[in-house]
C-alpha cells in the first residue's frame, strides 16, 4: 500500500510524525496459570441456546414448566387417593 492518505495534508503529516508510540515487550506464550485462569474465565455455553433460537423455542420454555407442574400434581393426586 504505497498511498499515503496523508500527503496532501502537511500540517497532519507533521502532527502525525511528533508523536512516537513504543510497546513494551511481554511474554507471547501463557504459562499453564494463566491458561487454566483464562479456561476458567470463559464463559460457559448457554444450554437452552437452542430452544431459544427456534421459533417454537420460547413457546416451549413458556408451556414446558406449567405441564411439569400438571404432571406433578397429577401424580400426587393419584398417589395419594
Amino acid at each position: 500500500m504505497s498511498h499515503d492518505p496523508f500527503h496532501k495534508e502537511p500540517y497532519l503529516q507533521t502532527k502525525l510524525n511528533e508523536y512516537r508510540v513504543e510497546t513494551p515487550e511481554f511474554p507471547m506464550k501463557r504459562n499453564r496459570w494463566e491458561r487454566f485462569i483464562h479456561f476458567l474465565a470463559s464463559p460457559a455455553k448457554d444450554p437452552l441456546e437452542r430452544f431459544i433460537s427456534a421459533a417454537d423455542g420460547v413457546v416451549l420454555l413458556k408451556v414446558a414448566p406449567i405441564v411439569g407442574t400438571v404432571i406433578l400434581t397429577l401424580i400426587q393426586i393419584f398417589i395419594f387417593l
